[in-house]
């Protein structure tokens, strides 16, 4: 399946998870998965451990680290196009996040709703699954689909941690990761992806370098051989 099937499927996906959410369609689901994840909610030795990841990952925490890959794979490369292409991304991941979840308006599962609006979709989850794809497709602009399922992995690991907790309904999960592969694929297939340096200049210098030592040592060297067989 082509990165913009993805893309179209993730979209397609989302909005229909985000009407059903808004019209309470799957309320009892997400009860019933609240309840099989934290039992009387109790907040215990499991939701103890999973509040080590959703602290340490929070997305002002995923946004420093990423911004610190991003500056230290600028520097290697010599190049500000990774700063942009991950800027860019943020911003729309950002932009995107906000506005939906002003508009869904959803209380989370203390019934309470934040400043940046409600608990649909989970930017938890966004931040860790865009994060971790934006750093691999720095690291390896030509992983494609391998970034998505890393940032899937990466992304559902954090949804798990916040479902013990019980600070997100299920729904909420699920809405983040559609609307975080949305954006990863769409960030695939961006043309800036293929425009991002892979080598630093000190390499391409050192590779020409080598070519033009072993391209001038070879007339030598035929003529030693030429030599030697007379």
């Amino acid at each position: 399946m082509s990165r913009s099937w993805v893309a179209w499927a993730s979209a397609g996906a989302f909005i229909a998870l985000a009407i059903a959410v808004h019209l309470g369609l799957l309320d009892r689901f997400d009860l019933i998965a609240r309840a099989w994840a934290r039992p009387g909610d109790v907040w215990g030795a499991a939701q103890m451990q999973a509040d080590l990841v959703v602290e340490g990952l929070r997305p002002i925490m995923v946004a420093v680290l990423l911004a610190a890959f991003t500056a230290a794979c600028c520097v290697k490369r010599r190049s500000l196009r990774p700063a942009a292409f991950v800027a860019g991304a943020c911003v729309a991941t950002g932009a995107l996040t906000v506005v939906v979840k002003i508009i869904m308006g959803r209380p989370d599962t203390h019934g309470l709703v934040g400043a940046t609006g409600g608990s649909f979709p989970s930017g938890h989850v966004i931040a860790v699954t865009v994060g971790v794809g934006l750093a691999v497709l720095l690291a390896r602009p030509d992983a494609g689909r391998w970034a998505l399922i890393i940032a899937v992995l990466a992304g559902g690991f954090m949804g798990m941690c916040l479902l013990l907790q019980a600070a997100h309904w299920l729904t909420d999960l699920l809405g983040g990761s559609l609307l975080a592969v949305l954006v990863l694929s769409v960030a695939t297939a961006s043309r800036w992806r293929y425009r991002l340096p892979q080598r630093t200049r000190n390499d391409n210098q050192s590779t020409t370098s080598i070519v033009r030592r072993s391209s001038s040592f070879a007339p030598v060297v035929a003529v030693r051989n030429d030599s030697k067989a007379r």
